[in-house]
């Protein structure tokens, strides 16, 4: 019998985050039969929390026991799929199986005959091999972004880097395993700029539609494609709009002079590799004594703001599952 999802187009959109993975993601997600879902970490990690091995398969029971609790699958408002008993899935099978919770949201979004998947979750050029081997048909993007821009994002948010010398090392990371993609798998992989992105749209999407063998559509200059999730739609408060080159430049009023010097002290030499020009700051004095006194109190913020952050996620957690139970939207 022939399987519904044989024919289904996977595009996995990653990079650093706060790269603008989301914003690429609702522009590819508003063309015709695309359907732009939530992040999806847990393709990722129940597998590798399992250590499974694929010569031999993943347990349907548990895989199913790891989906239900998992925060991420939480927030896309839709049950887990449906199994005939239990057994072990092999990796076509695992692909299956996800589809079919795309399927359940692309239908939740009144969008019942989607062809294209498209994934805009971060951490996609983390482990691409693993998702490679799940869905021979995938077709990565690294979406690479100045590193000022992402510390100007990053920093304000209750996870992630607390500094400018962390959200630099942070950046550095990431974009090591894109680069390493890119290298290996040119024909699996796309650098695309996030400027690019903003300042030329058309052309971009144009150029990434042809990597990924689907059509391009003029509706997909709206970025109307993708509604987030209220866990995260305060930090994206952007999208759904279409991109505005004025806002490339913000991280200049967003961060101070000393931020930057320590962001290009440390990515300066992989920030002029991918064609990103150093800022020319002058002499400068030195800090100012409050700026001094707000690093000492860092740890506490840092501390402030992960609880925080581990409360949101158990309220909208929390909220989730009783919405899925039907006791709760």
């Amino acid at each position: 019998m022939k399987n519904k999802y044989d024919r289904i187009q996977t595009v996995f959109i990653g990079g650093c985050p706060r790269s603008g993975t989301t914003l690429l993601g609702a522009l590819l997600g508003s063309g015709p039969r695309c359907v732009a879902t939530p992040e999806s970490q847990f393709k990722q990690t129940i597998p590798a929390d399992l250590k499974v091995d694929w010569s031999r398969g993943m347990g349907r029971d548990e895989f199913l026991f790891a989906l239900k609790k998992n925060f991420r699958f939480r927030l896309w408002g839709v049950q887990p799929p449906g199994f005939s008993g239990g057994g072990m899935m092999t990796a076509p099978e695992y692909r299956d199986a996800l589809l079919s919770i795309v399927d359940a949201y692309a239908s939740k979004e009144q969008i019942p005959d989607w062809t294209v998947w498209i994934d805009h979750t971060p951490e996609n050029i983390l482990e691409p091999l693993g998702l490679m081997r799940i869905f021979p048909e995938a077709k990565f993007l690294h979406l690479l972004r100045d590193p000022r821009a992402v510390a100007a994002s990053l920093l304000p948010l209750d996870w992630g880097p607390d500094t400018a010398e962390h959200a630099a090392r942070f950046w550095a990371q990431k974009l090591a395993y894109g680069l390493a993609l890119e290298k290996a798998r040119p024909d699996r992989c796309m650098r695309v700029y996030f400027e690019d992105v903003v300042k030329t749209p058309e052309k971009t999407l144009k150029a990434v539609c042809t990597f990924c063998g689907i059509a391009f559509n003029e509706s997909m200059l709206a970025g109307k494609g993708f509604t987030p999730p209220a866990y995260t739609r305060n930090q994206h408060n952007l999208i759904g709009s279409a991109p505005d080159p004025h806002r490339l430049e913000a991280w200049r009023n967003r961060l101070d002079s000393w931020q930057i010097e320590e962001i290009e002290k440390i990515a300066g030499g992989l920030m002029e590799l991918a064609g990103y020009s150093r800022a020319a700051l002058g002499e400068r004095r030195r800090r100012p004594w409050g700026k001094r006194l707000l690093l000492g109190v860092l740890p506490f913020v840092s501390y402030v703001k992960k609880k925080r952050h581990g409360f949101r996620k158990k309220y909208y957690g929390a909220l989730r599952h009783r919405g899925a139970d039907g006791n709760d939207d």
